[in-house]
C-alpha cells in the first residue's frame, strides 16, 4: 500500500482524480457507484466542452452560462445554468462545511450528494445554446 501511495503521490498523471481521490487506501474503501458523469468529472476526461474542444470534436470551449470554459471546476461551482441543482448541493454542504469546499472533502463527507448533482446534470441538453 505504501509503494502505491508514493507512486500515485509521484505521477504526472490523474492530476484532477488526484484532487478527489488523494488517498489510497481511503479510496480502496469507497463505495463508488461508477457512472459516466462521475467518472467524466473526477477525471476531467470528457462531457465538458472543455475537455472536447481540446481534442477538436467542438469548435468552442464556452460554457453555455458564457462565463469561461467548461471545466468540471465551473460545472461543479460556477455554471450559472446549473444554479438550482447546484444549490441542493451546497445546502447539504454548508449544513457541516464552508462552501466551496474542497473536491477530496466533497467526494468523502457529501459522496451522496456529490453523485446525485452530478448525476442529474444532462450534458447533451446543457451544452446545446
Amino acid at each position: 500500500m505504501k509503494k502505491w501511495q508514493r507512486n500515485w503521490t509521484q505521477t504526472t498523471k490523474g492530476r484532477t482524480t488526484k484532487e478527489y481521490f488523494p488517498d489510497v487506501a481511503g479510496s480502496l474503501k469507497m463505495k463508488l457507484q461508477l457512472t459516466q458523469n462521475f467518472t467524466a468529472i473526477v477525471s476531467g476526461h470528457g462531457k465538458t466542452r472543455d475537455y472536447l474542444h481540446r481534442f477538436n470534436i467542438i469548435e468552442e470551449p464556452t460554457c453555455p452560462c458564457g462565463k469561461g470554459n467548461q471545466t468540471a471546476d465551473r460545472t461543479i461551482y460556477a455554471c450559472e445554468r446549473l444554479t438550482k441543482e447546484k444549490d441542493r448541493l451546497r445546502k447539504t454542504v454548508i449544513r457541516t462545511n464552508k462552501w466551496a469546499i474542497n473536491k477530496r472533502d466533497l467526494v468523502r463527507r457529501h459522496y451522496k450528494e456529490f453523485t446525485n448533482f452530478i448525476n442529474e446534470i444532462q450534458f447533451d441538453k446543457l451544452n446545446v445554446e
